[in-house]
């Protein structure tokens, strides 16, 4: 078309200023925004009004006020008092006036009626609620991704244990420690090679799976979610909705109720329907949903998914197993910065227990990190055990005695957990805190021989 057929039918001016048309729409096309020159409108201008009506902090408020000012929509009358210009006024009417006319609101209508409906009638399996055909369990677990891992695969008809799980990911193998103080980050803060290397070993269950990862934490700072923040969760939303639609599956989550994982089994209009470790406090008891942004996912907000069902080789599972469980048992893997792994982690944890001062210590850190150090060593003792059964008798042996040495490290570390039993916050006097170092240490004994062993077989 030419510009003066443009012309003609009005829009010439349109296009020649186009990058001034999409930068003022652009200032307001952000939810908070629309929802201040709304307040605004009806003559709602206080600054801390504002921010008490939406939730939010006050430099977001700030931000998203000056971007409106700065656009000509908005103005300051006095300190703290703001009010709609006059291009504000047409602004917010012209586009209120085509939303109620467009076919995107009739559709949004629709589907709000349906989903009341059928919810109202007790339909709400074909329009607001859904869970998957067999239902997943969170499998009892202190590490909660073979909780949650254990559970669904039992959903989908394979058969398995936390000890099978635990020994051909070799999750319990790695001992993960920060440097400097015992952060209760331990256990999760992995590298992501690390990471996709554990799930890589579900293939031995007879599953591939597949993760999504978010890599910054949710919400990306302290308070309320920021519009970023609902955005990246509606995504996950609409993709876990999606899966159990269409391909009946569970998907495992971070964040659910915890910077833990947990299984997503359903969902019920805008919330997630959910097994987790809140199960074992309550058994028989449906949990709560959790609404779609009200994940708690420090670090990053991850996603998996069971992909395709693959065939399984006993043999080579196993010999895949045993070489992972070496390389996590030595540390041998990638790390995140200031965390160490392997047996020099129990050293540090020990070394963190005697010279810190009691003020600097981290009680939860300890409780929860023995927790889950104890009870991985039990499940390494368990698989190493069963398998043991299974191997040749030149790997027999040897397996056997590294499957000991890990019981014993399983010991040492359930007298530390009695001394700092799991809670969020406790004592921590320095004779407790001696006693603690001394069976850290005997663990790293016990560690270092079953590992011994283990280089004989792997």
């Amino acid at each position: 078309m030419s510009n003066a057929q443009s012309d003609k039918s009005g829009y010439g001016p349109v296009y020649e200023r186009s990058s001034s048309i999409a930068s003022l729409l652009k200032s307001a096309a952000n939810p908070y925004r629309i929802r201040i020159l709304a307040l605004a409108m009806r003559g709602n201008g206080d600054f801390s009004e504002m921010m008490d009506a939406m939730a939010l902090s006050k430099t977001a408020l700030a931000n998203h006020l000056a971007q409106l000012v700065d656009a000509g929509l908005m103005r300051r009358q006095a300190r703290g008092k703001y009010e709609l210009t006059s291009d504000g006024k047409e602004l917010l009417s012209a586009a209120f006036s085509t939303y109620k006319r467009s076919a995107r609101r009739v559709e949004e209508e629709k589907d709000m009626i349906k989903r009341s409906y059928g919810i109202a009638y007790g339909q709400p399996d074909q329009v607001g609620r859904r869970t998957i055909s067999k239902d997943a369990k969170y499998e009892p677990c202190w590490l909660s991704l073979l909780g949650a891992i254990s559970g669904s695969l039992n959903a989908l008809g394979n058969r398995t244990s936390i000890v099978e799980v635990g020994g051909y990911t070799g999750y319990p193998f790695l001992i993960n420690v920060s440097i400097g103080e015992t952060c209760p980050s331990g256990p999760t803060a992995l590298h992501i090679k690390t990471f996709l290397e554990i799930l890589g070993g579900i293939d031995c269950l007879g599953w591939h799976v597949q993760n999504r990862e978010y890599p910054h934490s949710y919400p990306s700072r302290p308070g309320a979610p920021s519009p970023e923040d609902l955005k990246i969760a509606r995504e996950v939303f609409e993709r876990i909705r999606k899966e159990i639609d269409q391909r009946d599956r569970p998907v495992v989550l971070y964040g659910l109720v915890a910077p833990e994982y947990g299984i997503v089994r359903g969902y019920e209009g805008e919330s997630y329907l959910v097994s987790t470790f809140r199960s074992i406090q309550n058994p028989g008891v449906e949990e709560e949903p959790v609404p779609y942004h009200k994940l708690n996912a420090p670090g990053c907000v991850d996603e998996i998914y069971f992909a395709e069902r693959v065939k399984v080789r006993s043999l080579r599972a196993r010999k895949e197993a045993l070489a992972r469980a070496l390389r996590f048992a030595e540390g041998d893997v990638e790390m995140q910065r200031n965390y160490v792994s392997g047996p020099p982690a129990l050293a540090e944890w020990a070394s963190v227990l005697e010279e810190a001062t009691e003020t600097s210590q981290n009680y939860m850190g300890n409780s929860y990190v023995g927790a889950c150090v104890q009870e991985g060593r039990e499940i390494s003792s368990a698989f190493l055990k069963k398998i043991a059964k299974q191997a040749p008798k030149s790997q027999s042996r040897d397996l056997s005695r590294a499957s000991a040495s890990y019981a014993k490290g399983a010991r040492s570390l359930a007298e530390f957990t009695k001394l700092f039993p799991f809670r969020f916050e406790g004592k921590m006097p320095a004779r407790k805190r001696r006693r603690g170092a001394v069976l850290l240490r005997d663990a790293q004994e016990h560690e270092e021989r079953a590992i011994q062993h283990l280089r004989k077989v792997a």
